[in-house]
């Protein structure tokens, strides 16, 4: 199985001393790289799988997996935005070259992708185009095949993943999802009342979520804390900056939820900071939170009184669980709105700029946990 999970590997392996960097090449390959992905981001607009055909090295294992994984981007593409009603009109990448190397045959190479995509709602008379952006980190490798460049390998962090597992790769297969419908009851921790800037905290989330279209900061995150990409991940981390931040949502920090410098001047968090499982017990039972429903896509979107389903009594500023077989495994943070209400998200790992909240999390083991933030 194609795991992107190793895309967190010891880039120093990926690019060892020996390699020599080559001045001359970053132009032409920005150029080959650019149109590559310019051809996947046509297949995932129009569905167009064979367009991928071509762009792989399929001669050996690796790229043909990549392309096994364009190809279940497409199906589950397709299949979110049909469930929906929502029509995607236009997907653009740019890319950022932040190292390339040349060893033997191939040209290897750290990338950040930061996509657009722009929809409309296809029941609508006049259609409102909403935007949203995802940054992905790659480490690509190219070689030349009669005359051309083509992808030897391709390893990167998807935010679509775990919705793809039930897709396959193969292109002219096709795999329909099957929801699950059961849902939980949790027991909630006693509500008390905290100071919770949503404004700003919705301000923070957009200016450091990194590599993704629509970010502010040049694209990076904020330096006073520290990354914990390639640690585990930095999604809680980035959650804990925005509620709790002194330039974001303001919550108060205390002896287990906390951020201390160290010499070097980067903040390290407690384990209930940067831990979703850990954060997420403490944000319930400490009261700076309350749960507003546990569930299945859904069960989140069933409706009841007053509202569409349960997802649309989240505000700004109000954060979403991702957990996958019992156990906490991701977070995000409602950062705005779509021209039909739907709720749009910031996160970090992949990095996300007001994304449709449950956009690559199809897997039937997934279910998201409804947090409003007190205050």
């Amino acid at each position: 199985m194609f795991l992107l999970i190793t895309a967190l590997f010891n880039i120093y392996h990926y690019f060892p001393d020996t390699f020599v960097l080559s001045m001359n090449y970053p132009k032409e390959i920005e150029s080959e790289v650019t149109k590559m992905y310019n051809t996947r981001n046509y297949a995932l607009l129009n569905g167009d799988i064979k367009a991928l055909i071509g762009l792989f090295d399929t001669n050996q294992k690796y790229g043909q997996w990549a392309m096994e994984h364009e190809v279940k981007r497409v199906k589950y593409l397709k299949d979110w935005a049909k469930e929906r009603g929502i029509k995607f009109i236009n997907i653009e990448s740019k890319i950022r070259i932040k190292r390339i190397y040349e060893v033997k045959d191939k040209i290897k190479l750290s990338i950040d992708e930061l996509s657009r995509f722009d929809y409309i709602y296809s029941d609508d008379e006049n259609s409102h185009i909403n935007s949203f952006g995802i940054g992905l980190k790659h480490y690509l490798t190219l070689i030349k095949d009669k005359g051309k460049y083509v992808i030897y390998n391709d390893w990167y962090t998807d935010c679509f993943q775990d919705a793809m597992q039930r897709y396959s790769g193969e292109i002219n297969d096709y795999e329909d999802i099957q929801s699950s419908t059961q849902t939980e009851t949790l027991t909630e921790a006693i509500e008390y009342k905290v100071s919770y800037n949503r404004k700003k905290a919705v301000e923070y989330a957009d200016k450091y979520c990194g590599a993704a279209w629509g970010s502010d900061n040049e694209f990076k995150y904020n330096k006073k804390y520290s990354d914990y990409n390639g640690l585990g991940g930095d999604c809680t981390n980035f959650v804990s900056q925005v509620i709790g931040d002194e330039e974001g949502g303001g919550l108060l920090k205390d002896k287990i939820w906390f951020c201390s410098s160290s010499k070097g001047g980067r903040c390290f968090g407690s384990k209930a900071w940067v831990n979703a499982g850990a954060f997420k017990d403490y944000i319930i039972y400490s009261g700076k939170g309350r749960i507003i429903k546990k569930g299945t896509y859904k069960d989140l979107t069933k409706p009841i009184e007053g509202y569409k389903g349960a997802i649309y009594k989240l505000e700004a500023g109000d954060l979403i669980c991702y957990e996958k077989k019992g156990k906490a495994d991701h977070f995000a943070v409602i950062t705005s709105f779509d021209s039909h209400g739907y709720p749009l998200v910031n996160s970090h790992t992949t990095d996300r700029y007001h994304v449709p909240w449950d956009l690559g999390w199809g897997d039937k083991d997934v279910k998201f946990i409804l947090i409003h933030i007190n205050g």
